[in-house]
């Protein structure tokens, strides 16, 4: 048996006088490996006129792996290489020779060899793989994972756990990490119309698909696979299809914790764009930056935040507006590390981090609003259930203001905290929720701070709004404060 190792060996060598032979029949694994052209073992001159075509025949369960061997001497040389989706693709001229592997699945494929000058060399060795050794991994949809995990051993499957497994299509979308360059690995990730590699068709590769297009299966599963065991740097999602193909554009991207993004998104046609944002190894955003574009419609056009992916269908929790929008709601907390912006009629500029420190989110400023959110809104796995912040500045004083506008506490061990004061004594509100359930409602007191926590379970439905107002004209903090704190009852 020759082996690759044997082969690549001489592919650098002498060119020998052997026959460049085309063969007339479609080669099948009845032989699982050889060499092409027939019966040589190293680069062979392709001869002028040359025009074959080597074609073969995959049958379900194998791949076809073709080390290619080339020589080019001629830019009017040529070789091609035809996958099973018909996509062609012609070997670069690298002005030296070069051996590449390519694979290809079943159920065909062929490589093209055209010699005008007589002058370049070409030699291949093909091998057919049996896929029974590969191990399958199986991803529910709306659920990711790094690319760098598929191995020469192993393929991923998206699988929808909704609706009707006869109607229920999958999208997959790649993304990359904000800090690199291209990725060249994604052509090395082929798609299957399906469940496994060896009852589905490959339907293309990532690379083919772009990252804001969308890849759809024609069942509830899709699969994935890198048979040349390289290391892709990218993430991909798998969706439900009826929760994206609604978009013109949907779009994934991912981030490290510690890190900052910013850029332009959205569109002005009239459309609705979406785009999904990861933290691969954090559980919060802070949104620090979200310019409008001067030309959106504004009474139609909006910003719109959800937790997760579109295939986990969450409310949409958030809604910025040309209209009623300022600057003075930044910076937002987003406390998830999964999220998803959609965009109508709008074209903004955002800026978004990751970063490990909550100093900007804690500061208050004059004018400051915000919302608050307990995390399961975000994520309904999230665990614990819980939040604490502080917003302090111990040399101003602020008229705080907190908008209950909705509190569900689960259970009966569940609580929620309110606390406004200043320095290091009682604070002028010192609430427990459900305790004081009677200031369920609106609270506003002056001091230099405001915290607020939740102890919380996966049931909770905390939703908060808050504002900042820089108060200058108090003689005295202790003794105005018992003025100034209203509630508006909730009924």
């Amino acid at each position: 048996m020759v082996t690759l190792a044997t082969i690549l060996f001489f592919i650098i060598g002498t060119t020998h006088a052997v026959d460049f032979k085309c063969p007339t029949k479609t080669i099948t694994p009845t032989a699982l490996e050889g060499n092409l052209p027939t019966g040589t073992v190293e680069l062979t001159r392709v001869p002028k006129g040359t025009n074959c075509t080597f074609m073969f025949d995959i049958p379900n369960g194998f791949a076809l792996l073709v080390q290619l061997s080339v020589d080019f001497q001629s830019i009017n040389d040529t070789v091609s290489v035809t996958d099973n989706t018909k996509k062609t693709r012609e070997l670069n001229h690298p002005g030296k020779p070069m051996s590449s592997p390519i694979w290809f699945a079943a159920e065909g494929a062929q490589i093209k060899v055209v010699g005008v000058s007589g002058n370049s060399r070409f030699f291949a060795v093909y091998q057919y793989k049996f896929l029974n050794e590969y191990t399958q991994i199986k991803k529910p949809t709306g659920d990711y994972f790094a690319l760098s995990l598929l191995s020469s051993k192993n393929y991923y499957t998206f699988t929808s756990a909704i609706g009707d497994k006869n109607k229920i299509q999958i999208v997959a979308t790649y993304g990359k990490r904000t800090s690199t360059e291209t990725d060249k690995e994604l052509s090395h990730i082929f798609v299957y119309d399906g469940e496994g590699l060896s009852t589905s068709k490959m339907i293309g590769t990532l690379d083919d698909y772009g990252s804001s297009n969308i890849m759809t299966s024609s069942r509830s599963s899709m699969t994935l696979v890198n048979f040349y065991g390289t290391k892709s740097t990218s993430y991909v999602i798998g969706n439900d299809a009826s929760t994206v193909t609604g978009y013109f554009k949907y779009s994934v991207i991912v981030t490290t914790s510690g890190s900052a993004t910013h850029g332009t998104m959205g569109d002005l046609s009239g459309l609705v764009g979406a785009y999904t944002f990861i933290c691969t190894d954090c559980n919060r955003f802070y949104l620090t930056q979200l310019d409008f574009d001067g030309l959106v419609i504004i009474d139609s056009a909006y910003i719109k935040f959800q937790g997760q992916t579109p295939t986990h269908k969450r409310e949409k929790l958030i809604t910025y507006s040309p209209s009623t929008y300022t600057s003075d709601q930044m910076p937002q907390l987003i406390p998830t590390g999964v999220f998803t912006l959609t965009a109508h009629l709008s074209k903004i500029n955002f800026k978004i981090n990751t970063v490990n420190n909550n100093t900007l989110w804690k500061t208050p400023y004059n004018g400051r609003r915000g919302y608050i959110f307990s995390p399961n809104l975000w994520n309904q796995n999230t665990t614990p259930n819980s939040f604490n912040y502080e917003f302090r500045n111990d040399s101003l004083l602020y008229t705080y203001v907190l908008r209950v506008n909705k509190m569900n506490l689960g259970l009966a061990s569940d609580k929620m905290i309110l606390q406004i004061g200043s320095g290091t004594g009682n604070p002028s509100v010192d609430y427990q929720y459900p305790r004081d359930e009677n200031s369920n409602g609106n609270v506003s007191s002056v001091g230099n701070y405001m915290t607020i926590g939740l102890t919380g379970s996966a049931n909770d439905d905390i939703r908060l709004s808050f504002e900042m107002i820089k108060y200058s004209s108090a003689p005295s903090i202790g003794i105005f404060v018992s003025m100034i704190v209203t509630f508006y009852y909730v009924f």
